[in-house]
């Protein structure tokens, strides 16, 4: 019988062998996906329970109605609506770091998204959202994507892979 040593010695390396595997045949998955679709629309905020003065562990909601942007016609279609819950997790003077998740309502069904953003003063500000889920068409989407915040409006830019 193989001693103690030799025994933790082969377990060592039967999970590194299995862990190997594993994720080399995910990234070789992932590696010729083309089945990502990429979405664009733009949320008008209508309620913002935001508080006026912001320290850590202040929260609030928000309500938008989505829109998608038609460059060609110059007009706007309604695609549904978002909220997010947004918590402050550091607040200064001029900074304000908020981590959020929104569920964006689309005709097909939502998609969840997780970020944490960080706003210095009220500059429009871009920062990476991940796409944690959804239900309906999006049961099985992931991915990600990028948020601009400006003004009462959220621009969302996202690749979401099924």
């Amino acid at each position: 019988m193989p001693s103690a040593t030799v025994r933790r010695a082969m377990t060592a390396g039967a999970l590194t062998a299995v862990l190997t595997l594993s994720l080399s045949a995910q990234a070789s998955a992932d590696a010729g996906d083309e089945d990502i679709v990429r979405m664009k629309f733009t949320g008008y905020t209508t309620v913002d329970t935001a508080p006026k003065h912001m320290e850590p562990g202040a929260g609030w909601v928000t309500y938008q109605d989505l829109y998608s942007e038609n460059k060609k016609s110059k007009g706007k279609k309604f695609l549904g609506d978002a909220s997010a819950r947004c918590v402050a997790v550091h607040a200064d003077e001029h900074r304000l770091t908020t981590q959020c998740t929104r569920v964006l309502r689309l005709k097909g069904g939502e998609i969840t998204l997780h970020d944490m953003v960080t706003r210095v003063d009220d500059k429009p500000i871009t920062a990476k959202t991940a796409i944690a889920g959804g239900t309906g068409l999006y049961n099985d989407a992931e991915g990600e994507g990028y948020i601009t915040q400006e003004g009462d409006r959220v621009h969302y830019d996202l690749y979401i892979d099924d």
